[in-house]
């Protein structure tokens, strides 16, 4: 039974916006330096997507994506060669409102 609060309800699931070789901006949260790289959505699967990345992605890593005013946090499943899976944690689908956004709430160095 899905939670009303739940960031992850099966209508937000279906109302993400992306299409196929999506571009994204990923971020590898909590391990090491802080920092983003280019990466694109090849799949969505359920709570899951299939993504490519500039630079490998552990397993186990907590990541956070953002594309078109959508973001998602999440942890990587399994890498593979050219690629990932996540598993979607939370989600917000329009972050164009939010001025914390691209404003410092990167944790500092």
């Amino acid at each position: 039974m899905a939670l009303p609060h739940s960031t992850l309800a099966a209508k937000a699931m279906r109302e993400l916006n992306w299409k196929p070789e999506q571009s994204a901006e990923l971020s590898v949260l909590g391990d090491g330096e802080p920092g983003t790289q280019a990466a694109r959505i090849l799949e969505i699967s359920g709570k899951r997507l299939h993504l490519a990345a500039e630079q490998p992605v552990k397993g186990g890593a907590a990541v956070r994506l953002e594309w078109d005013g959508q973001l998602v946090l999440g942890q990587v499943l399994n890498a593979e060669p050219g690629g990932f899976w996540m598993e979607i944690h939370h989600m917000l689908l329009d972050t164009s409102g939010l001025s914390w956004q691209k404003q410092g709430w990167q944790r500092a160095g």
